[in-house]
């Protein structure tokens, strides 16, 4: 066993089949991403004879090819595993395999554990730029290993219909209720009824698709929530309930009333 396979341990790296060769320090990359590296120097082989693409007994090595794998290593200066992988060829469907290691996935070169910790950090709620600074490496690395490993639940879905309206809750604030329109189902309740509170749910919530298949919102004559309805639902209709279009003649009629009664008492 290698004296360095210790180093190994310390890194949580369990795979056996690494035998580490030396460790030194490099200086990599280029203007101002130049900086210092542990690098450790090691060989990822096996006993292999079986092709796993067309199952025959016909492999032989066929070189090693070397990946930069980075670990994390608790320390300032940031840890590069120069994984030299074994390769093999088959001779009976010339296809050639590498060997794998559940250190790192297969063309990857952020190890396994490093995704875990970012994946955690972000659980967190920690900003990705301070989740790159701790595990030192670039923003965009962690935005994307986030993205794929990411759980997304399923996609909500959103009905064709929609009602807006808003009810007094408690402490006699305004709050907002949306319903479907044809089933009267609850679709959201906010505590709030304003317009950015509106508009930030349903995009946080239901992707651009499921939002441009809503063809109607009725609502009161509340001018404000129209501002927004085609933000959010850019192919929805506004439609008005027929209780307030009522409710507005009722009270128009009204006034015309009472002016036409003060006009018959003035001239007598």
């Amino acid at each position: 066993m290698s004296q360095y396979d210790p180093t190994l341990s310390v890194l949580g790296i369990p795979d056996h089949n690494i035998k580490v060769a030396f460790v030194r320090h490099e200086y990599r990359g280029n203007g101002v991403r130049r900086r210092q590296y542990h690098v450790i120097d090691a060989e990822l082989t096996y006993r292999l004879t079986r092709c796993p693409l067309c199952g025959f007994e016909a492999l032989h090595p066929n070189g090693f090819y070397t990946a930069h794998v980075r670990v994390l290593n608790g320390v300032e200066i940031p840890t590069v595993i120069d994984l030299h992988k074994q390769r093999w060829r088959c001779h009976n469907c010339y296809h050639t395999v590498s060997a794998k290691t559940p250190l790192v996935q297969p063309n990857h070169t952020i190890a396994a554990h490093m995704t875990e910790r970012i994946m955690k950090l972000a659980h967190e709620r920690l900003p990705v730029k301070t989740i790159a600074r701790i595990i030192g490496i670039s923003a965009s690395s962690v935005q994307r290993i986030i993205d794929q490993n990411l759980k997304l639940r399923p996609a909500r879905r959103l009905p064709t219909r929609l009602c807006f309206d808003e009810f007094r809750s408690t402490h006699g604030m305004m709050s907002f209720i949306c319903l479907d329109a044809d089933s009267h189902r609850l679709i959201a309740l906010l505590g709030d009824r304003f317009n950015r509170t509106i508009k930030n749910f349903f995009i946080a919530h239901y992707s651009l698709a499921e939002r441009t298949r809503v063809q109607t919102v009725t609502m009161d004559m509340n001018a404000a929530y129209q501002t927004i309805i085609h933000e959010v639902f850019s192919k929805a209709q506004v439609v008005i309930d027929r209780f307030h279009i009522i409710q507005l003649a009722v009270r128009a009629l009204d006034q015309v009333r009472v002016q036409a009664l003060k006009q018959l008492d003035d001239k007598h």
